[in-house]
């Protein structure tokens, strides 16, 4: 499986980096962690339309999902849990989650699930 370079797009992503703790007003543990993600980077790869009855097989009918992104390489960089922002500016909220991702020999085939912005 091969992309044509005329149809990849441009989108952004953020990949999770660990977990921090989150204090209170004191300075005390509060036995909470929040996620620690790292700035935008550019990827090209190509992004579907939306979700067809091909694409349900793959990861199962109880996968949640509105996109899918097939994507060529040796390592993907996407993995689940990552930030994506496809067609908005970085300076604002993502707008899709990697759900599931599902790797061959030399592609990847990634789950997006559409997110509602922070306002």
């Amino acid at each position: 499986m091969r992309n044509l370079q005329r149809n990849m797009r441009s989108i952004y992503y953020a990949a999770k980096l660990g977990t921090e703790p989150i204090l209170d007003e004191y300075g005390n543990d509060s036995l909470e962690v929040r996620t620690v993600y790292g700035s935008p980077t550019l990827l090209r790869c190509n992004v579907s339309a939306n979700v067809g009855e091909e694409a349900a097989e793959v990861f199962g009918s109880q996968t949640e999902y509105s996109r899918t992104i097939s994507y060529v390489g040796a390592e993907c960089p996407l993995s689940e849990g990552c930030k994506i922002w496809f067609g908005v500016p970085t300076s604002g909220s993502h707008n899709y989650v990697v759900e599931k991702v599902a790797d061959s020999k030399n592609s990847f085939l990634i789950a997006l699930r559409e997110v509602t912005p922070h306002a």
